[in-house]
C-alpha cells in the first residue's frame, strides 16, 4: 500500500507539471508565485496591477512624455521667437547674442579696405578722364593749327584793305574742302561767309578804319542753309574759322575753330583756345 500510494502521488505530480502554464521567458507560472501561493499568487505573477506589460518599451513615447516634444504644436508668429529661443541650446543662445558684435567687428575690419578700394577706383577714373581730355586737346590743337597766306599789302588804303578782306572766303573755302576730302570735316562745303570779329551792331570791320593795322574776322564754311519762314529767320550751318589780317604786310592767318562752347554753355572753360596767330586768346 505504501508503494502504491507513492506511485499514485508521483503520477499526480507529473500530471500537474504538464498542465502548468509557461511564462514568457519559458519558465513555469509556478516559479513566479510567492512562497507557493495558490491561485491568488499565480494571478499576481502573471499581471500585476498598475504595471501593464510592455510598459518599459513604451515609456517616453506618449503625448505627455517628459523627454519628447514631437507632438508639440508650433506657436503663432508673435510667440515664435520666444519659442525658438527656448528651443536653442546654450551654445546657440550665446552665438545669437554675439552675432551683432561679430557684424560690427566685420564692418570695422572691412570698412578701411572698402574705402581704399573706392579711392583707388575714383583715382583710376580721374586718370582715365585726364587721359581722354589730353588726347582730345591734342586733336584740337592739330585741327586749329594756323594756316598762313599772303595778299597784296594794303597799308592805309581802305579800298585795298577791303579787297584784301574780300579774298579771305576763297582761301578758307579751299582749306575746308581739302579737309572734307581728307575725311576730317563733314561736307560738302557750299560757300564761306565772313564778318568782323567780335560782332558789333554797326558791323564795321577794321579794314574800314585806316588807323587799325590789323583786323580780326570770323568766317563760316557753310554746309547747310536753313531758309527763312513766316515764324523763323534763315540760318546757316557749317564749320567756323578765325582770321587775323595784317594790312601793312598783306599777310593773314586762319584757323579752323574746334571745341567751342555752344549757346547756354558760355561759362564752360575752353579746352584749347584759338591760337594767337589767328587773333585768339
Amino acid at each position: 500500500m505504501y508503494a502504491t500510494g507513492e506511485m499514485t502521488k508521483a503520477v499526480q505530480d507529473s500530471s500537474q507539471d504538464r498542465t502548468r502554464p509557461q511564462s514568457e521567458g519559458g519558465e513555469a507560472a509556478g516559479s513566479e508565485m510567492k512562497g507557493g501561493e495558490g491561485a491568488g499568487g499565480e494571478i499576481e505573477g502573471l499581471a500585476r496591477p498598475g504595471k501593464p506589460r510592455g510598459q518599459s518599451r513604451q515609456s517616453g513615447q506618449g503625448h505627455g512624455g517628459p523627454n519628447s516634444d514631437r507632438y508639440e504644436p508650433l506657436p503663432g508668429i508673435a510667440e515664435f521667437p520666444k519659442w525658438a529661443w527656448r528651443k536653442l541650446p546654450r551654445a546657440g543662445r550665446i552665438a545669437v547674442a554675439l552675432l551683432p558684435f561679430v557684424v560690427v567687428a566685420l564692418v570695422l575690419l572691412l570698412a578701411p579696405g572698402i574705402d581704399e578700394s573706392k579711392d583707388e577706383r575714383a583715382q583710376a577714373e580721374r586718370e582715365r578722364l585726364a587721359r581722354l581730355t589730353a588726347e582730345r586737346a591734342e586733336r584740337i590743337r592739330v585741327e586749329q593749327r594756323p594756316r598762313f597766306r599772303s595778299g597784296p599789302p594794303a597799308g592805309r588804303d581802305v579800298a585795298a584793305r577791303s579787297q584784301l578782306v574780300a579774298g579771305l572766303p576763297a582761301a578758307i573755302q579751299a582749306d575746308a574742302r581739302q579737309r572734307v576730302a581728307a575725311g576730317a570735316l563733314a561736307g560738302p562745303v557750299r560757300s564761306v561767309e565772313c564778318e568782323p570779329y567780335p560782332r558789333s551792331v554797326e558791323g564795321r570791320g577794321a579794314h574800314l578804319d585806316p588807323q587799325e593795322r590789323t583786323g580780326r574776322y570770323s568766317c563760316l564754311a557753310v554746309t547747310r542753309e536753313v531758309r527763312p519762314t513766316e515764324t523763323n529767320e534763315g540760318a546757316v550751318i557749317g564749320h567756323p574759322y578765325r582770321v587775323l589780317v595784317d594790312f601793312d604786310t598783306g599777310r593773314y592767318a586762319f584757323c579752323k575753330v574746334s571745341g567751342r562752347p555752344g549757346e547756354g554753355s558760355l561759362q564752360r572753360e575752353i579746352l584749347v583756345p584759338v591760337p594767337a596767330a589767328c587773333g585768339g586768346r
